[in-house]
């Protein structure tokens, strides 16, 4: 049996969320490191608090540096089209499952803040673009 090296080059680059209003992860810069893809995430903060609500107990991350396995399609295929990722984003933990999809990054992310309990787990999906290409509407 041969075995196949994925090439992370088609998820390089950076790739910015569609929604300008979320919270969460913002920015994605991906570049290749040997065989691997390294994500440097920027997230933007939560909304100001409201009198109802306890102040944020979380500060937004930038500049966070995951490490990602790229993934292919299928056993025959060299170029990557997903990718895994796991680690810290500041006091939480995160798994962030990324794809392609006719060239759009789709991002799911699951975050645990395993030391503060009344900080709920989070799981969200983000859609981005390439910096480099069109801007939203």
């Amino acid at each position: 049996m041969t075995t196949h090296t994925v090439d992370p080059a088609p998820l390089a680059g950076s790739w910015i969320n569609f929604d300008t209003t979320a919270t969460g992860i913002d920015l994605v810069d991906a570049a290749v490191d040997g065989s691997r893809l390294m994500l440097r995430i920027t997230e933007r903060g939560g909304p100001e608090p409201s009198q109802e609500a306890p102040e944020p107990t979380a500060t937004p991350v930038t500049g966070a540096t995951l490490p990602a396995v790229p993934l292919a399609d299928d056993i025959d295929t060299t170029q990557a089209v997903a990718f895994l990722a796991e680690g810290p984003l500041g006091s939480r933990q995160a798994i962030l499952v990324g794809y392609l999809n006719r060239g759009l990054l789709t991002i799911d992310v699951r975050t645990v803040h395993p030391t503060d309990a009344p900080i709920p787990n989070v799981m969200y999906r983000a859609h981005f673009y390439r910096l480099e290409g069109a801007t939203p509407t």
